[in-house]
């Protein structure tokens, strides 16, 4: 994801829509980013199969080029497409997030590998930009999607990044009771034999003095 903290929208010369969910949503959503790109290429990774009575591929088609997720089945292939896409560089990226759990895992991967500006699409075929300036219409998105409110947002937000350093809390105090453990044991090693005889009748006295009282 690029153009995050940019209020202005890119030239886009080719816009790549993943298509999930309820395929009129689409045609919908189609319509209205059209009316925002009217010149740019269109190309569209989706979950459901080409069909005999729309060739997406032909020249009067919406798509220039079509991705069905089928075709890529592993993680291996997905990222290794996502990874292509990525190197033709399409300044938009349109998800559509109809509620529905299909395609959540593309989704994902190319917001986080793909050099796009996200555009999202409701079930409404109504979408907003993601960056700074429509920050409150995300936030607002992930509360109704996700069922959470601001303050639990917020919450699991502080949560996530105090997580990391007490990880790092935790890991160094084992690594200072294990060096503290070691270096006993190493002195005790390379102690002359002598005194390890006398330290081992020093600890052995009071057992015997108890048995004599006994």
């Amino acid at each position: 994801m690029k153009y995050f903290f940019r209020r202005r929208f890119p030239g886009a010369d080719d816009v790549l829509l993943i298509e999930s969910g309820s395929p009129e949503v689409a045609r919908r959503a189609l319509v209205r980013i059209r009316d925002h790109f009217p010149r740019a290429r269109y190309h569209a990774l989706t979950c459901w199969p080409e069909t005999a009575q729309e060739s997406r591929l032909a020249p009067e088609g919406p798509y220039q080029s079509v991705f069905h997720a089928a075709d890529y089945p592993s993680g291996w292939e997905k990222l290794r497409l996502l990874l292509s896409l990525a190197r033709r560089k399409w300044r938009v990226l349109a998800i559509l997030c109809t509620g529905e759990p299909m395609l959540w895992r593309w989704k994902m991967l190319a917001v986080a590998l793909l050099p796009s500006k996200v555009l999202i699409v409701n079930e409404n075929a109504d979408f907003f930009w993601v960056d700074w300036t429509h920050r409150r219409q995300v936030r607002q998105f992930l509360a109704v999607r996700w069922g959470v409110n601001r303050d639990e947002i917020t919450a699991t937000a502080l949560r996530a990044l105090v997580f990391p350093f007490t990880l790092i809390f935790l890991i160094l105090t084992a690594l200072y009771l294990y060096a503290r453990r070691w270096r006993r044991l190493l002195t005790w090693k390379l102690r002359p034999p002598q005194a390890k005889a006398r330290s081992d009748g020093d600890s052995k006295l009071p057992q015997a003095s108890r048995g004599e009282i006994r």
